[in-house]
């Protein structure tokens, strides 16, 4: 990259009022400046509000799925970085940073997608819970280090790859519900290597939380065996959200 790189934040967002603000503000937070803020949005709450309030740039949609609404924010990005972040993260202060200093240095020309360490938010666990979350956590972790090596990289929630990487491997499929990370990061896995940062992101479990950990799980899993064979699998999710207190 020659120069400061911009990063393209990139955000499809679905009734996320709840959320987005905690993510927005993280992203307020970093220490590097060269970014932009882009929300894929098809939401009936207050989350177009939230996200004009922050500056980001809308891109109104219809609910389809998340590879729609994903392709819908890329196409509209400028950045040399593109930053793939769910709605529910919340960034580590200097995590920009560290991607841009990580993909810029000449050693790490062949990684086209990076991932900081995922740790928990607590704010989706019931207490009795959060030590069979950090568990989880840390197998989740294990087993993402590891995918990295294969052509299959268990990258999702939040991913900075290049953009130019990304054009070449081409935009989510459309017909993949759940799982659409597996088969377009497989296809990104063509283009250079996945690497995981120090830097942490913290994700919410709340799907797991609410509808257990192995049921979730065997979705995810079936999801992606025909995500990666058949390139289409069709589910809807039942929305799950933090009750909103009305303060953003």
């Amino acid at each position: 990259m020659k120069g400061r790189p911009k990063i393209s934040v990139i955000i499809p967002v679905y009734n996320e009022e709840s959320y987005v603000s905690d993510l927005i503000k993280s992203i307020k937070q970093q220490t590097y400046e060269d970014y932009e803020i882009i929300a894929a949005d098809s939401s009936t709450d207050n989350t177009p509000k939230i996200l004009r309030k922050f500056g980001a740039k809308i891109v109104r949609i219809p609910k389809t799925n998340v590879s729609a609404a994903r392709n819908a924010g890329i196409r509209k990005a400028r950045g040399e970085i593109l930053a793939l972040i769910d709605a529910d993260y919340i960034l580590q202060k200097g995590l920009f940073e560290s991607v841009v200093k990580y993909l810029d240095n000449p050693k790490n020309k062949g990684v086209v997608c990076i991932e900081p360490r995922p740790k928990l938010n607590l704010k989706d666990l019931r207490k009795r819970d959060i030590i069979k979350f950090k568990l989880l956590n840390e197998l989740i972790y294990l087993y993402k280090r590891t995918s990295f090596f294969t052509w299959v990289p268990a990258a999702y929630g939040c991913d900075f790859c290049r953009s130019d990487a990304v054009k070449k491997s081409g935009l989510f499929n459309e017909e993949i519900d759940v799982a659409e990370d597996k088969e377009f990061f497989s296809r990104l896995r063509r283009q250079g290597k996945f690497k995981m940062i120090k830097d942490h992101v913290r994700m919410s479990y709340r799907r797991h939380s609410k509808e257990g950990a192995i049921k979730t799980g065997l979705l995810y899993f079936f999801a992606a065996v025909s995500a990666l064979f058949t390139k289409r699998f069709k589910f809807k999710f039942k929305s799950i959200r933090r009750k909103s207190k009305g303060k953003n």
